[in-house]
């Protein structure tokens, strides 16, 4: 138990110094070094920050915590992230991250989808005339 305690002493240390200069300036501040997109992932990672530290205490509370309100809220918190990183990588024009559902608007064209296989089916197709037709010479010469 000793051990475990001076661990999460030192862990709670570590994170502290990592804080520092985030905990130093004034927020108003430091928003005015960033961009729209930086303060709200700084607004969700502090969000999502305390909710997971009110976590960590309920856990160590021994509470209940399949239904608590606390599990929607962090949810919706990581919505919000995915959302954020959806948005930023549509800014930069680069394709979203993988493991993330496009959004809403964007569907198949079942139309263009067809028109492709069938294309390639008929490529393919004409592929393996031009095999059996390379084929035929050779047996009609052995003839």
């Amino acid at each position: 138990a000793v051990v475990s305690t001076q661990s999460t002493g030192n862990s709670l240390k570590s994170v502290e110094e990592i804080l520092e200069p985030y905990l130093s300036m004034p927020l108003d501040e430091m928003y005015d070094f960033l961009s729209p997109i930086e303060q709200a992932k700084s607004e969700l990672i502090t969000a999502y920050t305390v909710n997971s530290l009110y976590w960590a205490f309920l856990t160590s509370q021994g509470a209940k915590l399949e239904d608590h309100p606390l599990k929607k809220e962090m949810e919706r918190i990581q919505m919000y992230m995915r959302k954020v990183k959806l948005l930023e990588s549509s800014l930069k024009g680069v394709r979203p991250p993988t493991g993330h559902n496009p959004p809403v608007h964007q569907q198949i064209d079942k139309y263009a989808a067809a028109r492709f296989i069938k294309r390639g089916l008929h490529k393919e197709k004409s592929l393996a005339e031009r095999l059996k037709e390379e084929k035929e010479p050779d047996s009609s010469s052995k003839d």
